[in-house]
């Protein structure tokens, strides 16, 4: 069974150190060297143009395919941070390995541009035999990842039928491993970051019932290497928000909460994009009509917010505790739009539902109760669909979410 990162949901002086500053700029750069910093664009239509910048200044105007340059370079061992100011018409522009510390001429910044149409991903779905042991989902997974196909989970599809629900959203293929979970948080942040460095991404936890594992996917056209920080976790809304914007300006996006070693940690997770995230807290619509849900979601969307899910905060009183989570990555102009389906019975018809609406660009985000009556009273069962569109990266835009 899969381990679930807890949502909380209902359901180190002296002399030489002074030489050293006097020799570098108090950003670390060095005096008198500069670096220059550009890349590759491909995908562009004839007759359109793309406004980039560089540390939020520095406009470059790009309207030929091929390798692009900022006029003004960094110095050496300085921060560069590429961004899109302004994107062409009728087409949407996403960058990769867009921010780091110049080393020398940065040259391998990429940056693609599609059709917007094209820019819609149609995810496709199959059910598999459900498989919990390590070995045996490990088997199923990479057979499934060499045609394509990433695993998401193991799902309860009727009161005696279990699945693995597999998804494919792009052209590329996947490779899994798993590893024992380690007994501390510092050693599980050890780990998952010499993965990350190897091209794989955090997955999930799983247990198979005697040995507690943490599985690693690699996406051929992953956005490697990866990243993880281990913070403690917040427990008051306002705390949350505060470490979270703040990890998300630095480029992490929250995985989620986990248990370990006696104590719950937060979990945050960075990959090459230039993506860099913004929280925001909404009020709870579990105990409300889905199409209360569906109202809030589709009006975050459109300001570019993917839901991300219901949490409780202790530290918060009363009411004020339960709160839905949406995160949005503010390098893109992306939107979100959000569809809640009657329940499916059954491995066949959860696939041939998702399928469908697959083909107009929406991703099963699973399954919601709803209590508008109270939760004394029996609940309301949707399945809940999104659709991204202009939005690219593996955190807020697949159906096969990576990190």
């Amino acid at each position: 069974m899969m381990i679930q990162l807890q949502r909380w949901s209902r359901r180190a002086l002296g002399s030489g150190l002074l030489l050293l500053l006097a020799a570098c700029g108090g950003d670390g750069s060095v005096s008198g060297v500069s670096y220059s910093v550009g890349g590759q664009l491909t995908g562009l239509a004839t007759g359109k143009s793309v406004v980039l910048q560089n540390n939020g200044k520095d406009d470059l105007t790009v309207n030929t395919n091929g390798g692009f340059t900022f006029a003004r370079a960094v110095s050496a061992n300085g921060t560069y941070a590429v961004t899109i100011r302004t994107q062409p018409a009728g087409q949407y522009c996403a960058l990769t390995r867009a921010s780091g510390t110049a080393l020398g001429n940065v040259t391998d910044i990429s940056l693609h541009c599609q059709d917007v149409s094209a820019a819609i991903i149609k995810p496709i779905y199959l059910a598999d035999t459900y498989r919990a042991d390590r070995a045996g989902l490990l088997a199923q997974a990479n057979g499934r990842g060499a045609g394509g196909y990433s695993y998401l989970s193991g799902l309860v599809v009727s009161t005696s039928e279990y699945i693995n629900l597999y998804v494919k959203d792009l052209a590329t293929t996947y490779a899994w491993e798993a590893l024992d979970l380690p007994s501390s948080a510092a050693d599980l942040q050890a780990q998952l970051n010499a993965q990350g460095a190897r091209g794989y991404a955090h997955s999930g936890f799983m247990t198979d019932g005697n040995t507690n594992s943490v599985y690693y996917v690699k996406d051929a056209q992953g956005l490697a290497p990866f990243t993880y920080e281990l913070l403690p976790v917040q427990n008051s809304s306002a705390a949350f928000l505060s470490q979270a914007n703040a990890q998300g300006a630095r480029g992490f996006h929250l995985v989620g909460n986990f248990i370990i070693g006696g104590t719950t940690v937060a979990i945050y997770g960075k990959d090459s994009s230039s993506a860099r995230y913004a929280y925001a807290l909404q009020a709870p619509t579990g105990n409300a009509a889905p199409e209360s849900f569906l109202v809030q979601a589709n009006g975050q969307g459109q300001q570019g917010y993917r839901f991300f899910g219901e949490y409780v905060f202790s530290g918060d009183a009363g009411g004020q505790a339960f709160k839905n989570i949406y995160v949005k990555d503010t390098t893109q102009s992306a939107t979100f739009d959000y569809k809640a389906l009657a329940v499916t019975t059954g491995g066949s018809a959860l696939v041939n539902q998702a399928n469908g609406e697959g083909q107009s660009g929406y991703f099963y985000a699973g399954s919601m109760i709803f209590f508008p009556n109270g939760q004394s009273q029996p609940g309301v069962s949707r399945n809940l669909y999104g659709r991204p569109i202009n939005c690219t990266g593996a955190v807020l835009c697949r159906a096969s979410k990576q990190l």
